[in-house]
């Protein structure tokens, strides 16, 4: 019993400190809402010149959507440029790219598949042009009209590597894709809004983001993994350099409406982000201490609470393992324990609850939300392989 109620120290302990950093973002998000500062009300007029780069991998059926995306930018066509990486393709995804007359470089290499391979292949051909940064944009990702204007305001502010806010493009289309956008939504808005005001960690997310040329010269991307944009975000931030976020401009992209296309894409996300963050937390977080760099030390620890699914299982574990305790030996330390693991409880539903209702509700979500716990628990199981058994470090393309 004494082993038991050792383990259930732990979970609280653990359960309570990312229920503390939980809120103590959201609260500072809240605080950061009300004083708008990231809003920038008057744009310039286009200074940088600035490249956008589209890594494609037999993508003919979403390209023109994006490139049509990309030509409605409010930015002057004299100040950028949009190049579409046709990766080891089998269909007509350059010929869909030559006919908007961008730019297409084609790449085919057997031994070196990826979108790592195709944006370092991307970056040896645009820096020489002296485009002082580049945007990475996905091949099914529609782009607010403002972005680039954005970009070249933050760029004059001296930010150097940004990170647009990734968005999900069809929230409302089923209950699957409808939990993936609360998801998103609380990452974005309570997670790296309040991390990037702070001056805390931040993640390239692959798609929406932005490096100036300086920073690419002075780190070459090398990142050639599934997870190429957390690798090269570790590689920047070892360095001092900063990532900003910028919640005003959106990207957004289709997510997964049935279990196949939600199979392929999160057991990726979770070979890759998980496995590779279980390897890597602890060795950042001591690295970070011993250098006292404490920007390392929170990118560590984001690596252990970024995944909403494996944090409520661990609340659940917890709330299970303190019930039973009180069931089976009833006492003072019973009791504290269980009331404490209900008020954690408590906590972490008011948190979701806050990000479900400011990403809007309406009847059809209201709905959804009654079968939402079905796809939380095929995200829990997913997530669980990710961490104990990926081990296949090649891209999978998500079914259309």
């Amino acid at each position: 019993m004494l082993l038991f109620q050792i383990s259930i120290l732990f979970l609280l302990f653990g359960s309570s400190l990312v229920c503390t950093y939980y809120w103590f973002l959201l609260l500072s998000a809240l605080f950061f809402n009300k004083k708008k500062a990231d809003i920038c009300p008057e744009l310039p007029a286009g200074q940088a010149r600035l490249a956008i780069v589209i890594p494609a991998h037999n993508e003919e059926e979403v390209l023109h959507r994006t490139l049509h995306s990309c030509r409605k930018l409010e930015y002057p066509a004299d100040r950028y440029e949009i190049f579409v990486v046709a990766d080891n393709c089998s269909d007509a995804t350059a010929r869909v790219a030559a006919d908007y007359g961008v730019v297409v470089l084609e790449r085919q290499d057997e031994f070196h598949k990826g979108k790592g391979y195709a944006l370092a292949h991307a970056f040896d051909h645009i820096l020489p042009q002296g485009y002082e940064a580049v945007l990475v944009v996905d091949a099914d990702c529609l782009i607010d009209e403002q972005a680039l204007a954005v970009i070249d305001a933050r760029l004059g502010q001296g930010h150097q590597v940004l990170q647009m806010n990734y968005m999900v493009e069809n929230p409302d289309q089923s209950v699957m894709s409808y939990a993936l956008a609360v998801g998103n939504f609380i990452e974005n808005a309570f997670l790296y809004a309040p991390k990037s005001h702070l001056g805390l960690s931040i993640f390239l997310r692959g798609t929406g983001m932005v490096i100036h040329r300086d920073v690419l010269l002075a780190h070459p991307w090398a990142a050639h993994s599934i997870v190429e944009d957390v690798e090269y975000s570790l590689t920047l931030l070892q360095a001092g350099q900063r990532i900003s976020f910028v919640p005003e401009v959106k990207v957004a992209s289709p997510f997964p409406v049935e279990p196949l296309q939600l199979r392929v894409q999160r057991s990726r996300w979770a070979t890759g982000n998980l496995s590779f963050g279980r390897k890597s937390a602890l060795k950042l977080m001591g690295s970070g201490l011993r250098q006292r760099k404490w920007i390392m030390v929170d990118a560590g620890w984001t690596f252990m609470i970024l995944s909403r699914p494996l944090v409520l299982l661990q609340l659940f574990a917890t709330f299970s393992a303190t019930a039973a305790l009180y069931v089976l030996a009833p006492g003072t330390f019973a009791t504290l324990s269980l009331g404490t693991a209900t008020t954690l409880l408590a906590l972490f539903f008011i948190y979701f609850l806050t990000g479900i209702v400011q990403m809007g509700l309406s009847k059809k979500r209201l709905f959804f939300l009654a079968r939402v716990p079905l796809t939380v628990m095929q995200l829990i199981v997913i997530s669980l392989r990710g961490v104990w058994g990926g081990k296949s470090a090649a891209w999978v393309r998500t079914p259309r």
